[in-house]
């Protein structure tokens, strides 16, 4: 982590909402609908009114854990593929995509596209506005952590420096692949047990934890090197049609040589295609996709543990260990806990 003295500082967070239309009027983007997913808040100051459920399925819920940071985490589904714009707050953000795609344009920054799991931090301190593109054909599940200035000072020297800069500058971005301590995060957030003020101190802690380990792990990335091996657009296309292999048949699917046949790659290019676009090598892909499938059968299936285990190609045993390395509780946790399934609204939906 970098702990030199920042150029310049974000300036004081304002809490800046709602939605407006494109300043140069182009056609192709659009103002968020109001007819999309509301939010509720929670205040921490205040314990008369009981808390709404943070993950709600297509109702993303937001915890302002102080004045200066919200808590947010949902799944959206969009059949849109117009861009929509909206108002980027001051201070930081923090967007972490466990499923699905977003793409983003950010004022004076390429164009970034951040697949599930992915990690992308941006630093604010000017009026502008964001231009984004959700994934159509696969729900976006996703965590945020807003910070404004005041919480942020606490803990400025945790940022990059790519991130800082002097004050009225273009919005700093940096992005990378989710670590799986990060997922897992997500998910312990998405499966909060606790109800009242010891869930709001509960998902508190997590947000300062998720915040803490973006930093770090934005921090330790590596600059691509001369030697890394080069991925064309044709590489990318045969890395999609591998991935589609591998996760049509979890309970056998094909060796690494014969899955490089199949697609016309070598294993070391195959490898560096598959940590370019999923972030993971191909192994730990393949491990993730059964996981995270497993998990939203535990929620959304009368399945008991065995059956879902076999379904996605392991053994009970190795399940157990591996589902609690990934997510943090055990799969029989996720099967007993409340609105585990059948429910329309299942906490546990989001991964």
């Amino acid at each position: 982590m970098h702990g030199a003295p920042a150029t310049g500082r974000l300036a004081r967070c304002t809490g800046a909402a709602g939605r407006r239309p494109a300043r140069d009027g182009s056609r192709d983007v659009r103002p968020l609908p109001t007819n999309g997913p509301q939010m509720t808040s929670i205040s921490l100051a205040s314990s008369r009114r009981k808390p709404a459920v943070l993950m709600p399925g297509n109702h993303p819920g937001v915890v302002h854990v102080d004045a200066g940071m919200k808590l947010l985490s949902g799944t959206l589904c969009s059949e849109s593929r117009d861009w929509y714009e909206e108002p980027l707050e001051r201070g930081l953000k923090l967007v972490l995509v466990q499923s699905g795609q977003l793409r983003c344009r950010v004022p004076g920054q390429p164009e970034q596209c951040i697949k599930g799991p992915g990690l992308c931090l941006i630093a604010n301190d000017g009026e502008f506005t964001t231009q984004q593109i959700y994934s159509w054909d696969a729900p976006l599940r996703y965590t945020i952590v807003q910070l404004g200035i005041d919480a942020l000072d606490r803990g400025l020297s945790l940022l990059p420096e790519k991130l800082l800069a002097p004050t009225g500058g273009d919005p700093r971005i940096v992005s990378c692949p989710a670590s799986k301590a990060l997922q897992a995060l997500a998910a312990q957030i998405a499966t909060c047990p606790f109800e009242g003020a010891v869930r709001d101190y509960y998902l508190t802690g997590k947000a300062f934890e998720l915040t803490a380990l973006s930093a770090q792990l934005v921090s330790t990335q590596r600059a691509p090197t001369s030697i890394d091996v080069r991925i064309t657009s044709s590489d990318i296309e045969r890395v999609y049609a591998a991935s589609g292999i591998l996760t049509r048949d979890l309970q056998a699917p094909p060796t690494l040589d014969a899955l490089c046949a199949r697609v016309g790659m070598n294993p070391r290019k195959l490898t560096a295609g598959f940590r370019k676009v999923f972030g993971a090598s191909v192994y730990a892909y393949l491990q993730e996709y059964r996981l995270r499938t497993a998990h939203e059968m535990l929620c959304a299936e009368d399945a008991n543990v065995s059956t879902v285990a076999y379904r996605v190609g392991y053994s009970p045993a190795h399940f157990s260990i591996a589902f609690r390395k990934r997510y943090g509780i055990s799969p029989s946790d996720i099967r007993s806990a409340p609105n585990a399934h059948g429910d329309a609204d299942p906490a546990c939906a989001a991964i």
